[in-house]
């Protein structure tokens, strides 16, 4: 089994038992937790793809300097937090991964605010370069599902948005939800790009 596919089912089988029970007004009290869940998994995967002479941060990292939370940094394998943060120093941040687990328009009614979110995600990987002009650091996006097809001559591919609303900055989705099925070698893509980064 491909990594892609253990990841989808273990995400599958943890997000469903933690629904499980759980009317569906009350999951959505929740989603911030499947979405930790899902950047755990997701940690776990791409610690065992990337070069050794690199390691990942705890979920909820922070670049020292700026004030923006991300879901995971690749750093420098000797690099430590400064002391009582989760917040590492620019010189060993290579890349900072913004990731969900249902893409940003999953679930949401009003596109334009949708939008908005994903515009604020580029404004914050532009931040941190416009506070560092001269480091080193990338950025890309990851989510493991999102709509990513049409079925009708209205329907939206919301994939395809995210995409071009966070250009230059990759954008990966292992799972087109509305098709419910996974997106043929995505994972792989997205450690080929990382590895790229990392030389």
């Amino acid at each position: 089994m491909e990594n892609q596919e253990k990841i989808a089912e273990l995400i599958e089988e943890k997000i469903k038992k933690e629904k499980e029970g759980k009317p569906k007004e009350e999951r959505r009290k929740w989603n911030k937790y499947y979405g930790d869940m899902c950047v755990r998994i997701f940690r776990e995967f791409i610690m065992g793809e990337i070069p050794n002479t690199y390691t990942l941060s705890s979920p909820n990292a922070y670049i020292c300097g700026c004030p923006t939370e991300f879901d995971l940094l690749i750093i420098n394998k000797d690099a430590k937090p400064i002391k009582y943060t989760n917040a590492y120093r620019i010189e060993d941040v290579r890349v900072g991964i913004e990731i969900k687990s249902r893409g940003v328009f999953g679930g949401r009614s009003d596109v334009n605010d949708v939008k908005k979110t994903i515009e604020k995600i580029k404004d914050n990987f532009d931040a941190v370069r416009d506070i560092y002009p001269n480091s080193r650091i990338d950025f890309v996006y990851l989510t493991y599902e999102e709509v990513a097809s049409v079925k009708r001559k209205n329907s939206i591919n919301y994939l395809q948005e995210t995409i071009n609303i966070l250009s230059p900055y990759p954008v990966f989705c292992l799972k087109d939800s509305r098709a419910d099925k996974l997106i043929n070698g995505e994972w792989k893509r997205f450690i080929v790009h990382l590895n790229k980064l990392l030389e």
